[in-house]
């Protein structure tokens, strides 16, 4: 029992680090300058989406694939490496701290993103199948809303009934299960302020670009 526990405390510490890599803050830092925080501007978040509207579509592209790999990495790792395998559980604490991780970096004062990429890259690593039918649904919400935070909660929407589908038809186990209910769940949860600008109607739309000269009113997604 006590190499089990150090087991998933180390997977923990391993895959929050890992997560709380800020991507998309450095990159801010790297095109602007070590003055400009990309936290003041937009949803004050450091993902891609909001990267996409700061900073353009190349460094948005880069920051996409770094996020999506820091939940691919230790759910890989949870998945490979015996000693971190924790009987099974490995891959839900991987998936549920490298998520944490890029919502609240250690690096950067514990302020992060919304977690979607992370743990989409989670997700790619248990179920790809479950990973293709929600990425579908989120690029057709997208495409039709131009929101991409409804796209994003209507992904996770997915994950989390087909990770109810494919337990109970014996395809994934029971802490992957746990890991595809409750870190969709969680990243739904930090899309709170997105879901009551959707209902208001005043959430940005994907390819609008936020005032730079005046960061303290660029409040949307």
């Amino acid at each position: 029992m006590s190499s089990l526990i150090v087991s998933l405390l180390l997977m923990a510490v391993i895959a929050y680090l890992w997560g709380s890599i800020p991507a998309g803050y450095w990159m801010g830092k790297l095109l602007r300058g070590k003055d400009y925080d990309i936290r003041d501007y937009g949803s004050h978040k450091i993902g891609a989406t909001n990267v996409l509207r700061t900073l353009g579509k190349g460094p948005a592209a880069i920051v996409f694939i770094i996020d999506l790999t820091k939940g691919v990495g230790p759910a890989l790792v949870a998945t490979l490496v015996p000693a971190l395998h924790g009987a099974g559980w490995g891959i839900l604490v991987a998936g549920i701290c490298a998520l944490l991780g890029h919502c609240y970096p250690v690096f950067i004062g514990f302020k992060g993103g919304r977690g979607v990429l992370t743990g989409a890259g989670a997700l790619l690593v248990v179920s790809p199948l479950i990973f293709l039918i929600a990425a579908i649904f989120t690029a057709a919400t997208i495409l039709i809303s131009r929101y991409v935070s409804l796209g994003s909660i209507v992904g996770c929407a997915v994950c989390i009934i087909g990770a109810v589908i494919f337990k109970f038809t014996g395809m994934i186990t029971l802490p992957q299960m746990l890991l595809l209910i409750i870190a969709p769940a969680l990243v739904i949860i930090f899309h709170r302020d997105n879901i009551q600008r959707l209902i208001t109607g005043k959430e940005r739309k994907i390819g609008e670009k936020v005032n730079e000269n005046n960061p303290s009113t660029s409040t949307v997604n």
